[in-house]
């Protein structure tokens, strides 16, 4: 048994990921594309399995397109378990609001919307992960501690060392059993070195 399903694609980067994601599926099927015009031919040795096998075709497709292509709101989606270089949802999350996109977080599906474009996205994504991996062998003692790096030093233009080193002059960190820790609130930092704003005035120790 067979079904067709024929759709446009506005990239031929759309062509290339859905063919390796189902040749990844193992998924009975074929694909044909001319002009960016695309079609695949679902096929199923009875109504159920070709039921199934058309269901999980027709979720690809929707997911492929909903990253290259924006939704009326302008915003494109993107699964956080399918993101090209490998960063922590948190890190994504705050740079892109510190950049002044949009961010639309949905836990159950763990998906985010933004109005940031693929190519802007994987360019973004690309650079936290070169900076996280400079940071592989520090004494940064917490995924937050690392993240705050990693987000000012990508936001301010700066080398993460640098980062660390104000840090720890200005007391934000301080250096506990040979980890680099929080020393007041990550909000503060974040306010000193996104802001501008001075964070001396908290007293409060944090980790």
């Amino acid at each position: 048994m067979k079904r067709d399903v024929a759709f446009n694609v506005k990239r031929d980067e759309e062509i290339l990921e859905l063919c390796k994601a189902l040749e990844k599926m193992g998924l009975n099927c074929t694909v044909e594309s001319k002009d960016r015009r695309v079609k695949v031919s679902i096929y199923g040795y009875d109504k159920e399995s070709l039921k199934e096998n058309y269901r999980n075709v027709m979720s690809l497709i929707y997911k492929i397109k909903n990253k290259y292509n924006p939704d009326k709101r302008g915003l494109y989606k993107y699964y956080l378990s399918e993101l090209k270089y490998p960063v922590n949802k948190e890190l994504v999350m705050e740079t892109l609001k510190a950049l002044g996109y949009k961010v639309i977080y949905n836990e159950d599906e763990s998906y985010i919307k933004t109005d940031v474009d693929i190519d802007t996205f994987n360019s973004i994504l690309e650079n936290l992960f070169n900076i996280s991996n400079e940071l592989r062998f520090s004494r940064l003692g917490s995924k937050p501690v690392k993240n705050l790096v990693v987000l000012v030093s990508y936001i301010n233009g700066v080398p993460p060392e640098d980062v660390i080193e104000e840090a720890l002059e200005k007391g934000f960190f301080r250096v506990e059993e040979g980890r680099i820790v929080l020393n007041k609130s990550i909000e503060l930092a974040k306010k000193y070195f996104l802001e501008g704003e001075d964070g001396g005035k908290d007293t409060g120790e944090k980790r």
